[in-house]
């Protein structure tokens, strides 16, 4: 493939409950940053949205932080025009508070938080740009992992669906899921599963 604009999102997202306090989950962002050096390596211009991460991010990309879900969408629509691939490997959360409590709950008492669901950035971006390449992530626990993948190939080209457990670790185990078939990847690192969605692409 000739070199192209690539998008990647990675980590995860931390949605708030009061001034100190978020909901979040276990992503590390190596699968993403994995994702982004590969197609560095591959001549491509990567552009990537964060969220909050630890690991050492690929220093040739365009690089864009955020926090919550809702940044990550508003970053997402301001970098996806001109992209022809976009890779949707963060974890973003799949809740946020309705309301934010000002200050900080007092500790030591019961309370109920009242939780929305977040929208899905490969079908906002799918809407937009109905020719992009979208690379979805699918995590579960336990089920039928496959089945719940090719669900999202309504808005996504390849989905890379993995078991939950492997969330924050240095390996993967994927399934590659396409319109033409599966191919079942890993165990491995997270370096040679990234190599293996690549040539899926290139």
């Amino acid at each position: 493939m000739a070199k192209t604009k690539v998008l990647i999102t990675l980590g995860p997202t931390q949605e708030p409950i009061d001034d100190i306090r978020f909901i979040s989950n276990k992503s590390s962002g190596r699968m993403g940053a994995a994702l982004a050096e590969e197609g560095i390596k591959r001549g491509h211009d990567i552009t990537i949205i964060h969220g909050p991460v630890s690991v050492p991010l690929p220093g040739a990309a365009k690089k864009i932080p955020v926090s919550t879900a809702k940044e990550m969408l508003d970053a997402v629509l301001a970098e996806y025009n001109d992209c022809y691939i976009f890779i949707s490997a963060a974890a973003v959360a799949d809740y946020t508070p309705v309301e934010i409590a000002p200050g900080k709950i007092k500790s030591g008492q019961e309370i109920t938080l009242h939780l929305k669901p977040t929208p899905k950035l490969i079908h906002e971006v799918r809407k937009l740009a109905p020719d992009m390449r979208i690379v979805a992530f699918k995590v579960e626990s336990g089920g039928d992992l496959v089945a719940r993948a090719k669900e999202l190939l309504e808005d996504a080209d390849l989905v890379v669906a993995n078991d939950a457990s492997a969330m924050g670790s240095d390996t993967n185990e994927v399934y590659l899921v396409s319109k033409t078939g599966v191919e079942h990847v890993g165990p491995a690192s997270k370096k040679l599963i990234a190599n293996a969605v690549w040539d899926e692409l290139d």
